[in-house]
């Protein structure tokens, strides 16, 4: 008997260091890693979130604010929600795609601005595709071949022509710089850039640029989409949906940091690509060769928050069908994660308020939802 304890206690000892090693691996595998490369830091993370010494490790959302669900007069608020901004009153900006309405609502859910009038004259709107908002309460708003201002009235204060540049998103910064996208395409690739203009539409400079291989034989299900963000203090940042890493630049176009996370692949499922062609190519999905990966991009879209954390929305799903998004602090390091339920898109993150876009609900009604944020 005392041999096969001593037999059971050297197999329990093995046992255990072995088991311990293997947590000591896997703990020194979840450290985020920090080099220079050319004077500008990189910051590698690896696949699981990692909380640091003193900051919080969890965030739990807590539902303030629906906006939609109590209809107008004339039927629901919102026909077909495009874009948001938040100004720094906290007065909600929407812009409705589909009967060419900007409503703004304080921040208790208010409506207390309604403008948008439909027409190809001046101040009228064709085709609004998107909006920015600024922290004075201006509204940016990218239509068809110009870039109109408004007031929170609804007076118009300017329109500049984009004929030559066809943009697709718009941010600003504090300094009145304004950062576009655009794209170039030729038979053989389709460039993305991003160009940096002045207040009157003067382009400065093009600050980020990225190429991707372009068929016309074929459409790219998950096609590369470059987004960006300009944070409180004017820092850009910027990433394509390719590939898992942010570049950090200063509002002079330094690169100053580059943000990389590893993460496994995301598989799509043969549901999955139903779903998404039926929804993007409806019934012309036969007549189209769709190009459909194995698995999704690294990243779908992020935003920022007026602290400069990065939350990116990844591919991957929680056990009831919703959104995991990544969330960065300041320096780069991805120290939590967080989901959303179906269909809830993440917004704007400000004054520790996250603002969601839900395109229907239940009921196919599209709404606005704010929830309050506690660090943990």
């Amino acid at each position: 008997m005392s041999e096969r304890r001593s037999l059971f206690h050297v197999g329990l000892g093995a046992i255990l260091l072995l088991i311990g090693c293997g947590l000591s691996v896997a703990w020194a595998a979840q450290k985020v890693e920090f080099k220079t490369e050319n004077g500008v830091t990189v910051v590698l993370n690896p696949k699981t979130p990692v909380p640091q010494p003193g900051g919080p490790s969890k965030l739990i959302l807590k539902e303030e604010l629906v906006i939609g669900k109590e209809s107008s007069a004339s039927g629901p608020f919102f026909a077909d929600l495009r874009s948001m901004g938040v100004d720094d009153k906290e007065n909600i900006w929407t812009l409705d795609w589909s009967d060419i309405k900007i409503r703004v609502f304080d921040k208790n859910g208010k409506l207390i601005s309604t403008f948008g009038k439909k027409g190809q004259g001046p101040k009228e709107l064709q085709n609004p595709q998107r909006m920015a908002v600024s922290g004075d309460g201006r509204a940016f708003i990218l239509d068809l071949n110009k870039l109109a201002v408004y007031r929170l009235d609804g007076s118009c204060l300017e329109e500049l022509s984009t004929a030559r540049s066809f943009p697709y998103r718009i941010t600003l910064d504090k300094a009145g710089f304004i950062y576009m996208d655009s794209m170039d395409m030729t038979p053989a690739k389709r460039t993305s850039k991003l160009i940096k203009y002045d207040m009157h539409l003067n382009p400065i400079a093009t600050v980020a640029a990225c190429d991707e291989p372009f068929s016309l034989s074929s459409v790219n299900l998950f096609p590369t989409i470059l987004y960006y963000h300009v944070t409180a203090d004017s820092t850009l940042i910027w990433a394509v949906t390719s590939e898992y890493k942010f570049h950090v630049l200063t509002g002079a176009g330094k690169p100053v940091r580059t943000i990389i996370k590893d993460c496994a692949p995301v598989k799509v499922s043969a549901e999955d690509a139903k779903n998404l062609v039926k929804e993007m190519f409806g019934d012309q999905a036969g007549q189209i060769k769709i190009d459909i990966p194995e698995v999704y991009p690294p990243i779908q879209y992020f935003i920022d928050d007026d602290e400069g954390r990065i939350y990116a929305a990844t591919y991957r799903k929680d056990d009831r069908g919703g959104q995991w998004y990544d969330v960065f602090d300041p320096k780069g390091q991805c120290f939590t994660q967080f989901s959303l339920p179906k269909g809830e898109m993440a917004f704007v993150v400000k004054k520790n308020k996250l603002y969601v876009i839900i395109r229907e609900n239940e009921e196919g009604i599209p709404l606005i939802k704010r929830y309050g944020m506690e660090w943990k």
